[in-house]
């Protein structure tokens, strides 16, 4: 797919409206109304990578380990599947993020027989492979335009101000401190981070207060948006986070003088000769050094006896996992092409 500069300058600049195609983080302690409220949100599906969802009334599904993580997004993402998954279902909600963070870091300590990223030795980058399997597979799921939304806990760290020198307590998302997890990648790739405060208990009803959202940044909060968004949603609720979105890409555009449009998915499609064109140096290269894992790679998706080349235009969904399969395991292997 080649690239045509002329094509870029001609196409216009817009913002996508409403909440498709989003990608959000929200966090917070328990029982701010996380997982209750966003929930409520256009056809959601519920990913389960803890017990926080046996309340509330959603398709859901555990998700224990990587592995059926990435079966998920084949699912959800798959060409012959997807606008089926879309029509019922348009909000993927991940619970938690910190959760599906582990489990990839497991699946790399499983395949090096480590208990730790940082004790995997010799040219590989433990972390790096984590995050590049990862980033690569969020990558695919946000790309199709659902709105995805991740949950996960906060953590409070201790910071300095750069003046006076006080130290204070600092809230963000559980795992963002630690600069080489995917964690941090994540709170950065979404477009929206938002912090759920709690409010306690109404002394007279002995209710739960409805949390307070935190979107944008304060002294002793981590929050932030792609978009000029207001500062609090008071109370939460789900409708409340979609206001507040849609306000804040008008306010956006018009800052920016760029026109809304309803999303539109933007990702050019391959062909089977660009999957052919972008397999070919992984396969020369990982042949040299692990042929028979190559050809196993390419019947997996293919078939016995079977070549990328022999793929027909119905393949494209197989070509692209092996395309995946084959950067992985040269990041595994501390290839770079």
């Amino acid at each position: 797919m080649a690239f045509n500069f002329e094509d870029l300058v001609k196409e216009e600049v817009t913002f996508d409206s409403g909440m498709q195609g989003k990608k959000l983080m929200v966090y917070g302690v328990n029982d701010t109304g996380k997982t209750k409220q966003l929930t409520k949100l256009d056809r959601p599906f519920l990913i389960m990578t803890e017990s926080g969802g046996s309340a509330v009334n959603c398709p859901k599904v555990p998700c224990d380990d990587w592995r059926t993580f990435k079966e998920i997004i084949d699912d959800m993402t798959n060409k012959k599947n997807f606008e089926k998954r879309f029509e019922v279902c348009r909000t993927i909600i991940i619970d938690t993020a910190e959760n599906l963070v582990n489990e990839s870091e497991r699946s790399v300590c499983a395949q090096f027989g480590v208990r730790d990223l940082s004790e995997i030795q010799g040219r590989q980058n433990g972390y790096k492979i984590a995050r590049t399997d990862f980033e690569m597979q969020i990558n695919r799921l946000t790309s199709k335009g659902y709105c995805v939304v991740f949950i996960a806990h906060e953590e409070k760290v201790e910071m300095q101000d750069e003046i006076s020198g006080e130290t204070y307590m600092f809230v963000q998302p559980k795992g963002t401190s630690n600069e080489k997890s995917s964690m941090r990648m994540l709170r950065d790739l979404c477009d929206y981070c938002i912090y759920l405060r709690p409010n306690g208990i109404d002394k007279e009803t002995y209710e739960t207060i409805p949390s307070t959202a935190i979107c944008r940044r304060t002294k002793n909060v981590f929050a932030r948006s792609r978009f000029n968004i207001q500062t609090f949603i008071e109370p939460f609720t789900a409708d409340g986070l979609i206001e507040a979105v849609e306000k804040s890409v008008i306010k956006s555009a018009e800052e920016e003088n760029v026109a809304i449009s309803k999303y539109t998915n933007k990702k050019k499609s391959y062909t089977k000769e660009d999957y052919f064109d972008i397999i070919k140096p992984y396969v020369e290269r990982l042949f040299e050094v692990c042929g028979d894992e190559v050809v196993n790679i390419i019947e997996a998706q293919l078939g016995e006896n079977r070549k990328v080349t022999d793929a027909t235009d119905d393949e494209l969904v197989a070509l692209d996992n092996i395309y995946n399969n084959l950067v992985t395991k040269a990041t595994l292997l501390g290839i770079e092409l």
